[in-house]
Parts: C-alpha cells; structure tokens; sequence
C-alpha cells in the first residue's frame, strides 16, 4: 500500500513538473526596464559586449551563434536581458500587430539554456535591418551612449559600444552571409549619415517594451536633430562627426587621432560600396534569367549608386582639407604615412604602399579576392571614372575601365 502511495505520489510529482515546464517561458521575467535598468544596460556593453561574445567557448548558451549585423545589433540587448531576468520583446515583422517576447512557450520541452538559445536563433530568423526602424527610434547625438545603435535599414547596423573621451561613438558590427563570427570593432563612428525622409535611419535606442506599440515621436528622449544636422552640413561626413564628439567628448581630439579615425571611416564606406555593387549584378543576374534585360525605374532608382558615389567624392574631398589643416607631414606617425600614400601626387614607394594596403584594401564585389587599393579608388573617384549605372559591368562600376560606359539599358 505504501509503496502505491508513494509511486501515486512520484506521478502526481512528474505530472506537476510537466505541467510547470509546458507553460515555461524562455525565461522568467523579474524587472521591468526604466532608467536605472538603462543605466547598468550601457555599463554592461561598455564592459561585455566583446567582439568575442559568439565565439567564447566559455559562454555555451552564446557560442558558435550565427548572426549578421542586425542579429548581433538584437542579440546585445536580448543577453543583457536575460542574464537580469528583464522582458526582451520586439515587433513581429511577419504578423504586424503582434509580438516576439521572452513569454513565448514553444520550447517548453527543452532545459532553460537552450530555450534561449533557440529564442536567439528565432528572434534572429524573425528579425533584420528593416525591421530594426520599428523596433528602435531616433535620439539626439548628446544622448548617443553604449547600448544604441546605428542602422541603414536594408544595409546595415551597428553596435554602439563605447564613447571615447574625445566624444568618438566607437562600433562594432557583424555582416553577410549569417555565420558564427567575431565581431569587427572599429574606433571610429559608423560611415553613415542620417537621411532617410521617413526618419527611419541614423542613431538610434531600443523602445523599452511597455512602449513597443507606441509611435517613435512618443519615445523618452526621442529627437529628430540628426536629420536636420546631416542637411545643414549637406551630408558631409566630416562635419557631421565633428560636432558628434564635440557634444560627447571631454577633450579635442588630436589631429593624428582624428586621421587615424578618418582613414578608417574611409575605408569601411569604400569596402561598402562592394555590397551595392553586389546586390544590383546580382539582381540584373536575376532579372535577365527570367527572360528581363533592364530595370525598371523603381528597380533602377534601388540599386543605383549616385548618391554614394558623390558622398564618396565628398568624403576624400574632405579627408583631404582635413589633411591640408593639419600642414606638416609628421613622417614618425603610421596614419600620416598612409594619408599620404592616398593623397600623394607622386607614385609612393612600394614600401609605403605595402604599408597602406596591409591598413586597407577595397573589396570590389562580395565572396571574390577581387580587390583594388584605397589610393587607385581615390584617383578614379577624382577622374570621375565611377559609374553608378546598375546595368554596368563590375570593371566599369569601379572605374577599372578608363574608356566611357556606353548604357544599352534606359538610365533614369
């Protein structure tokens, strides 16, 4: 009799626990988000968000996550809120009106480390840059802390890690293909700027989930002087930085500091371009295997680059009278040395040039050694070689090609 009782018990006992766990969430929420939370959220990426954090073995739940940029950009403050048991919830971008959070019960069955690491992997799947504009809202630039983040919907997104005390807003960011993966930190802010007319890109905070639903103009701390700040400067980046860290730095930066900074931008927003290019070959792939031989206006307007490239021009341009301020040529400073191996008039030596392209080396198109160098770019920016056409050969794109692209599709 005893021992009926005691296995009656036993299943009474397992059915409780079942029970229990099939109505478990990811993991359990204890605090709601508000100031101090934000506080120690900054402090915690300052401190953890390491370019590491995919690829510590140490950290199980974490390592070997595959991500791109937007993923990492999501997981930042998915972590920090499991690890202090706060709410992670963000928008359903594929059942509008609807959401993802940390009360989802689909993985019930499994121990609670690997519930978050499938909810990190859903929320990854579920998520990308464009859905990063509804989920996040625009801030002033004094407000820009560890914890935000930049995003070009459709392009890319940063991790804003750190605020140096020259006021530089420095980045760390994953990319394409999804991959377990470092990730890249770069002491420079990210290479965009705000221009988005729906005010949907720029510097940017998570909503804080009791406000996901609501508008960004009803967000705590919401502003739209970026937007206005890229157009007064007519979207120079120079500029722009410059009053960044001066509204966030304690101290001016130096001018090697700043050429170092400058040289790096410069570099990840030429390296950048290679995706644009990428995207519209392979699209034009695309099009003409379905029976198509030229875009469209829509399709034209998407993967065109004039915009870019004249922003590329720009950023040189600026680079340059950056560097004409600065007068002397200090030969004992690396980034003056390979400021110079860009801008030189005269061929630099094949050891200067060695030491500029182990610093850079523009990737002209995705998944090839196909590369050209940071100061060949500069000269045929200059000679108006670019060309931004979509429909034109990748030679003709970088400027590889000196004779003029003759189109055979319609330009818009």
């Amino acid at each position: 009799m005893k021992k009926i009782k005691y296995f009656a018990l036993l299943c009474i006992t397992s059915l409780a626990v079942l029970a229990h766990s099939a109505q478990a969430a990811v993991w359990e929420t204890l605090y709601q988000w508000d100031n101090t939370w934000e506080e120690r959220y900054r402090a915690w990426v300052k401190t953890n968000m390491k370019d590491d954090i995919f690829m510590n073995p140490a950290k199980p739940i974490y390592y070997k996550f595959e991500n791109d940029c937007a993923d990492a950009v999501y997981a930042m403050r998915l972590i920090f809120a499991y690890e202090h048991n706060l709410p992670f919830v963000v928008n359903n971008q594929q059942s509008p009106g609807k959401l993802i959070s940390n009360d989802m019960k689909t993985w019930d069955n499994l121990p609670p480390p690997m519930r978050v690491r499938k909810f990190m992997d859903y929320v990854a799947d579920m998520t990308s840059t464009k859905s990063l504009r509804q989920d996040t809202y625009p801030i002033a630039l004094a407000d820009i802390r560890p914890g935000d983040l930049y995003v070009a919907p459709g392009v890319h997104s940063y991790q804003i890690v750190n605020v140096t005390d020259t006021g530089i807003a420095e980045v760390q960011a994953s990319t394409t293909p999804k991959s377990a993966r470092y990730l890249l930190r770069t002491p420079s802010f990210p290479f965009y700027m705000p221009e988005d007319k729906n005010f949907q890109d720029g510097y940017r905070r998570f909503k804080q989930p009791q406000n996901i639903k609501a508008s960004q103009s009803q967000q705590p701390g919401f502003s739209l002087e970026q937007f206005q700040l890229a157009k007064d400067v007519n979207f120079d980046y120079v500029i722009f930085t410059d009053v960044i860290s001066r509204k966030l730095g304690k101290r001016a930066e130096k001018p090697d500091e700043k050429t170092l900074r400058l040289l790096l931008a410069l570099c990840m927003y030429a390296n950048d371009r290679s995706v644009y290019v990428y995207d519209a070959l392979w699209y034009l792939q695309k099009i003409r295997r379905e029976g198509r031989q030229c875009m469209n206006a829509r399709e034209y307007d998407d993967h065109s680059t004039p915009g870019r490239d004249k922003r590329l021009t720009m950023f040189f341009d600026s680079v340059r009278h950056h560097l004409d301020r600065i007068g002397r040529f200090d030969p004992r400073s690396v980034p003056a040395r390979w400021a110079k191996a860009v801008f030189s008039r005269d061929k630099p030596p094949k050891s200067e040039m060695d030491l500029l392209n182990k610093f850079c080396m523009v990737q002209m198109t995705l998944g090839e050694e196909y590369y050209m160098t940071l100061r060949d770019l500069r000269k045929n920016v200059e000679d108006k070689l670019l060309v931004s056409d979509p429909h034109a050969p990748l030679e003709y794109r970088w400027g590889l090609v000196k004779t003029p692209y003759q189109p055979t599709c319609p330009t818009y």
